[in-house]
């Protein structure tokens, strides 16, 4: 959140002041649309000095670009610039370069980037950034032997408690941005508030849109449905991981189902943002097996917005990402020009009162997170286990603002059933669906008092970050709603 970046730093300067350098802006302004650029013209511009008011682009971008001529990416405008007569002036930089998509957003569009394109994007003055349009995993691990069940893990957190006390998350909602949710799942009866779907194709990647109508994106009842045919692969269906993070965050206690999720009287606002990917290559560069599903940052942010825009009809408190990838990250990245493209979204719904809830990572950094759980406005989640230590594959360290349960989780997926998968990915709808607890005991809480009161009220987990001694709370729902509780009985 908006002070963990300076926390981090304070900390890490006991040990070296290096993590705390913030890098340099990429960028330069000494070329106008149409000015000739040398071969290798971008590569020297890096050499340059910048101006910060030039637009942010790493230079790992940069190197992509020149290596595979083009590269997919996000042109990030600054406010109030028009999105058309960029996108327009981008189809005019060169014959190669191409807008992909610049009609689903008024703050940014997607674009094949070439290098006459970025020396041209790069000294526009409408233009704050150039991110790479990443793809990213939601890849929770197998079950551990340990015992499994919801049940476990309400009861450990004292949802449970809570819920009986009255705090069920009645009149509130929760956004999950993930693979879509079995609409007709007996743990969801009556709570689907809303439905959307952002999911690309895009042939350079070889990408399908999981959205039923086949289009880049869909909104209303049956947008988000996980039971569609782009979703079975080798007679399985591959759309089942939003379905169980819907489940932890607010299912409902039914026959067959393991216990109540967090937050069993929410609302679920289910958006699918994954799409279809056959390429082996492009799937094992996120460790997962083809034919997978993988996540543009592009549709993620087309995503944030549309929650955005609906957070006050629905009363959002919380929307889940349990997903990410790249890099750890032992500070705040909202100054990394590969990694913040979702900052000015979660900044957005922070000031409409929306946590923006992110997995920290499955991959066992000990002093790090993931992108984008290492943004400030984000709350990064990792993983505890039963005897609530980290669990031995989540990421940790400075940037984790809170503990819950990962490890064996039973939730819902497709096909009325239920299962017990492990992760950061099954942490995080825990804290989602505790923020609608709080929503409802505390309405007037902005995000920042929410957490910090689950950080005050939650039980306190001390491990080694590298050469660091690092306290982080694991929630406490039944803790943290007390005082609510207490006043409602006055």
């Amino acid at each position: 959140m908006r002070l963990r970046s300076l926390l981090a730093c304070a900390a890490a300067l006991a040990i070296t002041s290096a993590l705390c350098v913030t890098p340099a802006l990429r960028a330069d302004t000494r070329h106008a649309w149409g000015a000739p650029v040398p071969p290798d013209g971008l590569i020297a511009l890096n050499a340059r000095s910048r101006n910060a008011d030039e637009p942010v682009v790493s230079d790992a971008l940069v190197e992509e670009i020149r290596a595979k001529a083009r590269v997919r990416c996000i042109i990030q405008l600054k406010p109030d610039q028009n999105v058309r007569a960029v996108a327009n002036d981008v189809e005019k930089a060169s014959e190669s370069g191409r807008v992909l998509k610049s009609n689903g957003s008024s703050s940014f569009f997607v674009a094949e980037v070439d290098q006459r394109t970025l020396a041209e994007l790069r000294k526009d003055p409408r233009v704050q950034a150039v991110y790479k349009d990443e793809l990213s995993a939601a890849a929770p691990l197998a079950a551990a032997a340990m015992p499994p069940g919801l049940d476990v893990s309400t009861n450990l957190i004292g949802s449970n408690r809570a819920n009986a006390a009255g705090w069920t998350g009645r009149g509130t909602t929760v956004a999950v941005l993930d693979t879509g949710i079995d609409r007709s799942h007996p743990f969801f009866a009556g709570r689907i508030v809303d439905e959307a779907c952002f999911s690309s194709s895009y042939a350079g990647d070889g990408t399908v849109s999981l959205c039923p109508n086949n289009r880049p994106s869909q909104t209303g009842a049956g947008a988000a449905d996980a039971r569609t045919a782009r979703c079975l692969m080798n007679d399985a269906n591959a759309c089942f991981h939003g379905s169980h993070v819907a489940g932890i965050a607010a299912g409902r206690l039914v026959p067959g189902a393991p216990s109540n999720g967090v937050a069993p009287d929410a609302g679920i606002l289910a958006v699918q943002v994954f799409s279809r990917l056959e390429n082996p290559l492009s799937c094992a560069l996120q460790r997962v097996r083809a034919p997978c599903l993988l996540s543009y940052t592009s549709d993620q942010k087309l995503a944030l917005q549309y929650v955005a825009r609906v957070a006050r009809l629905h009363n959002v408190a919380a929307v889940n990402l349990s997903l990410g990838g790249g890099e750890p990250f032992t500070r705040a990245c909202d100054d990394d020009p590969a990694a913040a493209a979702l900052k000015p979204e979660f900044d957005a719904l922070e000031r409409l009162g929306v946590a923006s809830v992110v997995a920290a990572g499955n991959e066992g950094f000990t002093t790090g997170v993931t992108a984008p759980a290492c943004v400030s406005t984000a709350v990064a989640v990792g993983a505890s286990n039963a005897s609530d230590a980290p669990a031995s594959f989540t990421n940790r360290g400075p940037l984790v603002d809170l503990f819950a349960p990962g490890v064996a989780i039973r939730s819902s997926v497709p096909g009325g059933t239920y299962t017990e998968l492990s992760g950061t990915s099954m942490a995080a709808p825990h804290v989602a669906g505790v923020f609608a607890l709080m929503r409802q005991a505390y309405p007037r809480f902005s995000v920042a008092q929410a957490l910090q009161r689950l950080q005050a009220t939650g039980r306190r987990l001390r491990y080694t970050a590298g050469r660091m001694s690092v306290t982080t709370a694991r929630i406490d729902a039944e803790r943290a709603t007390a005082a609510a509780t207490a006043r409602s009985a006055a």
